[in-house]
Formats: C-alpha cells, sequence, structure tokens
C-alpha cells in the first residue's frame, strides 16, 4: 500500500509506516467533541438519523447526508446523497464524489470530522 500522506496544503507527510484498510473519522467540533467511526465496510453512511451508520445528532446535518466508500483499489471516497446542506472538503464545497487523504476536513452542518487511516508498521 502507498505510504506517502499528503496534508490539507498537498504538503507531503511520511507515514512511519504503511497505510492500513479500515479508516476511521474523529469528530473534532465541540458539539461532539472526540466521537469516532471506524470506517470497515464498503459504504458508510453518515447522517442524524438512527439508521445511519455514524449517527451525529447535529440539526442541520440530514438523515442521511453523505457516505464514505472503499473502491476497487482500497481507496477511500467522500460523495454527497443530495444532503439539504452541504458538505465542505477541506474548505471547499463538495460538488462531485472526492477521494479522501489523510487528515482531510470535512465539515457537515456544525460538525468538523477528520479523515485518518490506520498505519502499520
Amino acid at each position: 500500500m502507498d505510504t506517502t500522506i499528503y496534508s490539507e496544503n498537498q504538503s507531503i507527510l511520511k507515514s512511519k509506516g504503511k497505510l492500513a484498510a479500515r479508516g476511521i473519522l474523529i469528530v473534532l467540533s465541540e458539539n461532539f467533541f472526540g466521537q469516532v467511526c471506524i470506517l470497515e465496510k464498503d459504504t458508510t453512511v453518515i447522517g442524524r438519523s438512527e439508521s445511519a451508520d455514524f449517527v451525529i445528532k447535529d440539526s442541520l446535518i440530514s438523515r442521511e447526508h453523505c457516505i464514505i466508500g472503499i473502491d476497487e483499489e482500497h481507496h477511500f471516497y467522500l460523495e454527497d446523497l443530495q444532503s439539504t446542506n452541504s458538505i465542505s472538503l477541506n474548505s471547499k464545497k463538495l460538488k462531485k464524489r472526492k477521494s479522501l487523504y489523510y487528515g482531510d476536513k470535512i465539515c457537515l452542518g456544525e460538525t468538523i470530522l477528520r479523515f485518518f487511516r490506520e498505519e502499520s508498521l
């Protein structure tokens, strides 16, 4: 697997290990600070509905707001599910499905998430 990690400003960071198959989302905003979702399924639905895989009780998030999926090459991506309020990825409005990279910042409603990948030595 790839061992190169890109930061938000696209400068290259070096991992001390190899990126593994699982991803993780960590909530960094004060409303749900520290809430975590481990991404192990092919697709993970994020929303405020109890039927979502990662439930965030933010009134500005749709019941099924977006998905994070894994493609055939084991790359993660983010896709909007026609949410009422948009998504921003690294401070840019998400208009179409986009690949996710280590450290990406995802904003949904009033909630800020960071995406990371599991690493192994």
